[in-house]
């Protein structure tokens, strides 16, 4: 069985994209070395990873209902999670012992918070689907960064794809995902996390403990009165629905300009950005002339190179990935 026999399997499964990379690369070049997100740890015998993406729908980004949208992108990861499961037991239907990432967890063991056991962001830069963008989303040619993904590991050994080397993102030249960000949580190719959180997490972990979990320890003869709060009932949806706890808020998503249906679906709708400011403009013109003396800046150290692009911008893409420059196996 070759790569593109799996591919086509995924494809099939209902993939939008579907990247192959050797778990050897992954081992050598984990996104953050201190804290290692490599095959081994989960699955010591693997030798590919095989890396589905789904896309956003595009009525998401032309829409202003923020539960509609968590719902949707809630039911994106599900499918994607069935997918990933059903190529994994076909893989194995043919002899290839494999295992499914889930895209949920949480390993407290590398670092606190949201820090996963692989970063399918970074497996998907190696395999060939896109690279970084200034606020540190995966841009794909074909979507954007309006893409969710999950991955397989595999005993078979597959043909890698080869890495885009091109950087897909203008960076601080356009700093559009920079200027509409309703938290300043983004910065010069990396994320506040925690800023980011207010705005895309509105009922994720840390809201729930410090919200109705801190009343009613504070107050436990409150607790038909914390039960029954309106703000209860929507993080107990976020907890058995998975939604508005991620994703809840799609502005970088969909201002970014890259992507083969952006010009078509979402140029107009999304043109001017409101939550633009003198301050917002003042670091966007800080981080270009830092750039453009060849300044070190903080969230670009020198092993994220290879995940924003080796060879630097060279022109804005639109659809034509055949014709992006790749990197030599």
């Amino acid at each position: 069985m070759d790569a593109a026999a799996v591919k086509d399997r995924a494809k099939a499964l209902g993939a939008d994209l579907v990247g192959v990379v050797d778990c050897a690369t992954l081992e050598a070049h984990p996104p953050d070395p201190t804290a290692p997100q490599i095959p081994s740890r989960l699955f010591p015998s693997a030798r590919s990873c095989v890396i589905v993406a789904k896309r956003m729908p595009t009525g998401e980004f032309l829409s202003d209902h923020r539960r509609a949208i968590a719902y949707t992108n809630a039911a994106i990861c599900r499918q994607l999670e069935r997918l990933a499961y059903r190529l994994s037991f076909w893989l194995e239907e043919h002899g290839h012992a494999s295992l499914q990432v889930v895209m949920d967890e949480t390993d407290p063991e590398l670092k606190r918070g949201s820090y996963g056991y692989l970063s399918f962001r970074h497996v998907a830069v190696e395999a060939g689907l896109g690279t970084f963008g200034l606020e540190a989303n995966l841009l794909t040619p074909e979507y954007g960064p309006r893409v969710y993904f999950s991955a397989v590991l595999t005993e078979l050994a597959l043909e890698p794809d080869r890495r885009i080397t091109e950087q897909l993102c203008i960076g601080p030249s356009c700093s559009r995902c920079l200027l509409c960000c309703p938290t300043d949580a983004v910065h010069q190719w990396t994320l506040d996390k925690r800023l980011c959180g207010l705005a895309a997490m509105v009922n994720g972990v840390s809201k729930i403990l410090r919200g109705p979990v801190r009343r009613l320890i504070d107050a436990p003869s409150d607790v038909d009165k914390v039960m029954a709060a309106p703000e209860t009932r929507a993080q107990w949806q976020a907890v058995v629905g998975v939604a508005e706890s991620f994703g809840v808020c799609p502005r970088c998503l969909e201002v970014c300009p890259v992507g083969g249906e952006y010009q078509q679906h979402l140029a107009a709708e999304h043109r001017y950005i409101e939550e633009s400011t003198v301050e917002k403009k003042q670091r966007m013109a800080g981080m270009k002339a830092a750039e453009k003396k060849g300044c070190a800046v903080a969230g670009n150290p020198p092993f994220d190179r290879r995940f924003i692009g080796p060879l630097g911008y060279r022109r804005l893409r639109r659809g034509d990935a055949p014709e992006i420059a790749r990197a030599d196996h």
